[in-house]
């Protein structure tokens, strides 16, 4: 007994070695072609499939290297090559390699004798069935590619399923190879039928009034039914943070009415809402804030929040009470109160405040109309005092480009007016206009050059009356970089700073990406605030170095001041968004 299971082990040990050690290497080389089409011809062939088999013999590979011509002929024929010429060489270069070698020519292309296309029912006047045709991929004289012909199919299906078109069949869809005149006819034709229509709409939750949500569903009942308004709900009952979670379901089909009913469930978020923050900039310093918000205080969709902030400067609080209106997507009404406390070198200011403010949107313009009634203390220089202004405002801004985090190509502009009249609850008259703009566009592959300006100007009869929110100041990252934070304006005859009528802003910078995520950049910089636009502008330039967070564009800047004597050097560091 002990022998036989001794010749056993052997036996099996023995069969092991063969299996394992005289396993033939084998390389699968094709010459003649590349990309896609290369990738077929491995996935047809089976000598490269089975290339790594633990039972391959020679004569298998003998027979798989025989089927290699014909198996290579199918793979080239969905892109169009029907004629091609193959030559085929294996070799055994050492006792235990093999190479295979195919040399291909594709041979002429097959192409489109005719393309019969044609699109009925209510989709062939839907617009985006239109462009769909417009940009068909296939057309007669083409090439013909079974790849291309099958997507175009897919693509047809999956518009009609996302439109409503549910009934929409292929009434004649046929290639035929004509190897005798050498080309392909191609029958395509889609009936869409009848186009489903939106039916009612379910909202399952006791979080809002029904009405408030009505107002965030973009579609009507009866109108077209669309996929992408189905996900712009969705979208927009997220965006609205008031749910933690969200689903917007289509329902079946109703045949008898063509309709598609909506059902929506929605969770809400808890109640209460906390957020505490660290940060560091050269213009504050060391800086920290807290917030607490209530993202629902009724069923009428009203918002509370208030927050904290201090930094070396000084500190703020404020608080807001949100009401939408109109569109509740984008349209509210803010009611706010706050204090705002900032020491620098140049002003002592506390500004008290009280106010409402319209913001809505104006197709792609977002508009922002403001009252706010303020008192501020404030010492600049010589000039102190106690100002009370009420201060009528309107904003408008917007912004074109896709990711505004970190923009390739965009572009952003602003412009604002406010003023005050003794007439009106104010111990001095003044009228204020600002505007701005900063572009971002891309320069090769790894440079980009971002631009930006701003100007503004003031008109009043006693500058010295103005309190220190509403004169203008330069310097700090923001502004011309290689100067301290708000450090630049017109001075008394002490030389010390006090702000100016005007301001006029420019810089250019030129950065490049080394990665992903780094980046290094140039830049100069002019401006400052003035009293008349023939005034001296103060310039800085310099160097910095970037780096991509989730959050935005950390950016280090080390800036010289090259129009003052001694060209002082300064760092700053900002943290935000591109636009």
């Amino acid at each position: 007994m002990y022998r036989i299971k001794y010749l056993l082990i052997t036996l099996v040990s023995i069969f092991y070695y063969t299996a394992v050690y005289a396993q033939p290497i084998i390389s699968v080389e094709l010459k003649g072609v590349s990309g896609e089409i290369a990738d077929n011809v491995r996935l047809f062939l089976s000598i490269e499939q089975q290339k790594n088999h633990t039972l391959l013999s020679e004569g298998r590979l003998q027979r798989l290297h025989k089927k290699a011509p014909l198996e290579i002929t199918n793979a080239l024929q969905p892109f169009g090559y029907y004629r091609p010429a193959i030559k085929s060489n294996l070799i055994q270069p050492t006792p235990n390699q093999w190479l295979a070698t195919y040399t291909i020519d594709s041979g002429p292309p097959l192409r489109i004798g005719l393309f019969d296309f044609v699109i009925s029912g209510e989709m062939k006047d839907d617009p985006e069935f239109k462009t769909l045709i417009e940009t068909t991929p296939l057309h007669q004289g083409d090439i013909f590619n079974h790849v291309t012909y099958e997507s175009i199919k897919s693509n047809l299906a999956k518009l009609a399923a996302e439109r409503g078109y549910f009934k929409a069949v292929f009434t004649k869809h046929r290639v035929e190879i004509d190897l005798k005149t050498y080309e392909a006819r191609i029958y395509l034709h889609y009936d869409g039928g009848l186009r489903y229509r939106f039916g009612d709409v379910q909202i399952k939750q006791d979080v809002l009034k029904e009405d408030l949500l009505k107002r965030y569903i973009p579609f009507e009942k009866g109108s077209p039914y669309s996929l992408n308004q189905v996900i712009d709900l969705q979208q927009a009952l997220n965006d609205s943070d008031y749910f933690k979670i969200v689903e917007v379901s289509p329902g079946q089909p109703q045949v008898d009415t063509n309709e598609v009913p909506i059902t929506v469930k929605l969770e809400p978020r808890k109640r209460n809402r906390y957020s505490f923050g660290l940060g560091y900039g050269t213009d504050t310093g060391a800086r920290t804030k807290f917030g607490w918000e209530i993202p629902r205080v009724n069923k009428s969709g009203h918002r509370f929040s208030t927050e904290a902030k201090l930094s070396e400067l000084g500190y703020s609080l404020s608080a807001q009470y949100r009401v939408p209106v109109l569109n509740p997507r984008t349209d509210q009404m803010i009611y706010s109160i706050g204090e705002v406390n900032e020491k620098t070198d140049i002003s002592d200011s506390t500004v008290r405040t009280v106010g409402a403010a319209l913001n809505r949107n104006h197709n792609l313009w977002r508009e922002s109309v403001a009252l706010n009634y303020q008192q501020e203390d404030y010492i600049i220089s010589t000039d102190s005092g106690n100002s009370t202004l009420l201060i009528p405002s309107v904003n408008w801004s917007r912004t074109w480009g896709n990711d505004f985090i970190n923009t390739i190509d965009g572009l952003r502009f602003d412009i604002s007016f406010r003023g005050a009249s003794k007439n009106i609850l104010s111990d001095t008259d003044f009228f204020q206009a600002q505007g701005g703009i900063k572009a971002i566009t891309p320069l090769g592959s790894h440079n980009r050059i971002i631009a930006r300006g701003r100007l503004g100007a003031t008109w009043t009869q006693d500058f010295h009356q103005l309190p220190t929110s509403v004169r203008f100041f330069a310097g700090g990252s923001q502004s011309v970089r290689g100067y301290d934070y708000q450090s630049l304006g017109p001075k008394d005859s002490t030389g010390k700073v006090i702000g100016g009528r005007n301001l006029m802003i420019g810089s250019i910078e030129l950065e490049h990406s080394f990665s992903s995520k780094w980046g290094a950049a140039i830049f100069y910089d002019a401006g400052n605030a003035i009293d008349d636009f023939r005034d001296n502008l103060e310039r800085g330039a310099g160097i910095g170095f970037r780096w991509k967070s989730p959050v935005g564009t950390i950016r280090i800047d080390v800036a010289n001041a090259i129009s003052q004597d001694n060209h002082p050097w300064r760092i700053h560091i900002n943290i935000g968004p591109d636009l």
